[in-house]
């Protein structure tokens, strides 16, 4: 497994190389992946896939999110600029856009699909679909309207039309159901033992689908509303029932092949020389988490250490197995949905199921005993961005919610965390369709209102 590991996620390292040289949507990596020879076969290419979708979720977007959050503070370089936006340019996420796209994102999950179709194996054809939706559906959170339909066709389509957000959350949504029904026809082997997380295990695929619809339909509720906070409900109720089903990164080593991404940004001992830029001493977690006494506070914060800037051994550590998609989070978008579709009663049930888990230890935390909670939107979404610590959802719930209630550091921009990022300057300057930064919205079709200044 740890070889295994460390060739995918090398893999993925040269991937991101070569992003920073080429276009985006078109050419380079898109219509030709040196890092995949093109006899290589479907788990070939799921370990290169694998491990981008790791580096989506641990990489640059996930600390840019938890900076904004306030779960951590840019202390230095770079992340100075990032936590107090005036580094934030349409330069600055590029290889992040470009993900979902390149080798170890649609362009391999489309060749793991030519392959495995005529194969008959639904298995491999069910998750590839999954994570498609998941990868896209990322973007699509981020900079709103996003090429899709074309994206996967430079001969064809060598500038892509940016399909609209809510057309892609759709696109999202069917992806999503056509993998669960790929899975639940049983046949083929799938990834097998390449799948790090799973095995390949088709119910639990299934059931990762049914809570990433759940979560994306949340994603589109501040907008459609009642409609969409009942389809996160009844998605959950299909979704990840207890934390054997969690999908967590299985990182193994201190290598840069096979350690915590972040680790390798925070520790002196890892492999970017990044250590002290991002720092968890006087974050607004931190000092929330203290204020009312979390006992989860030990597994995330450890305060004087000098050598690890406030985080805590469970978390700077190069094997933490890093949560994406947990039985906690399927409990609380439940919670949510029930609040605003039942009312409070109804959600409790799932947010103190949730707060109840916390004391059986998983593989990403300890055991706490937590007490109860009255089922209140501010308690619900506190609880949630505890749980979400390090994770790039905790801008999706903020964008929708508002909570936690925290101020912009030094103002925001225009008084606001932003609501999207810029689309990058090397796909603007290469497909047409996208629009020039002074033609670009503010916020994205499914978050039209800033949250208001906290008092």
């Amino acid at each position: 497994m740890k070889t295994q590991l460390k060739g995918a996620i090398c893999a993925a390292a040269l991937v991101i190389v070569a992003a920073g040289c080429n276009d985006f949507l078109k050419g380079g990596d898109l219509t030709k992946d040196p890092n995949n020879p093109l006899d290589a076969t479907p788990k070939q290419y799921f370990a290169s896939v694998q491990s981008q979708l790791w580096t989506q979720q641990t990489g640059d977007l996930a600390r840019l999110t938890s900076m904004w959050l306030q779960q951590v503070v840019g202390a230095a370089r770079q992340a100075n600029g990032t936590y107090n936006f005036t580094g934030v340019t349409e330069s600055s996420f590029d290889g992040e856009f470009a993900r979902a796209y390149q080798g170890g994102g649609l362009l391999d999950l489309r060749k793991i699909d030519a392959q495995v179709t005529p194969l008959g194996d639904s298995i491999f054809l069910g998750i590839s679909k999954i994570v498609e939706a998941w990868m896209i559906g990322v973007d699509a959170d981020i900079w709103g309207d996003i090429p899709y339909n074309q994206a996967d066709s430079f001969f064809v389509y060598p500038q892509p039309i940016l399909d609209p957000q809510q057309q892609v959350y759709d696109s999202v949504q069917s992806k999503l159901s056509q993998g669960i029904a790929e899975l639940e026809s049983g046949e083929g082997s799938g990834p097998e033992e390449v799948d790090l997380v799973y095995g390949g295990d088709p119910d639990k695929w299934i059931a990762l689908a049914h809570t990433l619809k759940a979560r994306f339909y949340l994603h589109t509720a501040e907008v459609i509303g009642s409609p969409a906070y009942a389809n996160a409900v009844t998605e959950s109720n299909l979704g990840i029932n207890d934390n054997d089903g969690d999908y967590i990164a299985n990182f193994s080593g201190s290598q840069a092949g096979e350690s915590n991404p972040w680790w390798q940004f925070l520790d002196a001992n890892g492999t970017t020389g990044r250590n002290g830029d991002i720092v968890a001493t006087d974050s607004y977690l931190e000092t929330y988490m203290a204020g009312i006494h979390d006992p989860r506070f030990s597994d995330y914060f450890d305060p004087g250490n000098e050598d690890t800037y406030d985080f805590s051994p469970v978390r700077e550590n190069p094997t933490y197995p890093q949560p994406f998609v947990t039985y906690n989070e399927n409990l609380l978008i439940r919670a949510e949905g029930l609040l605003q579709t039942s009312g409070a009663g109804a959600a409790a049930v799932p947010l103190n199921a949730e707060r109840a888990a916390w004391a059986t230890a998983t593989p990403w935390h300890s055991a706490f005993t937590l007490t109860p909670l009255t089922a209140t939107l501010a308690n619900i979404m506190n609880e949630k961005y505890i749980v979400l610590f390090q994770n790039i959802e905790s801008w999706n719930d903020y964008k929708r919610t508002c909570y936690p209630q925290i101020v912009p550091i030094a103002g925001g921009v225009n008084g606001v965390i932003p609501g999207r990022l810029l689309y990058p300057v090397g796909e603007r300057q290469t497909n047409t369709n996208v629009p020039a930064v002074v033609d670009q919205p503010a916020r994205n079709w499914n978050d039209p209102a800033p949250c208001p200044p906290v008092d």
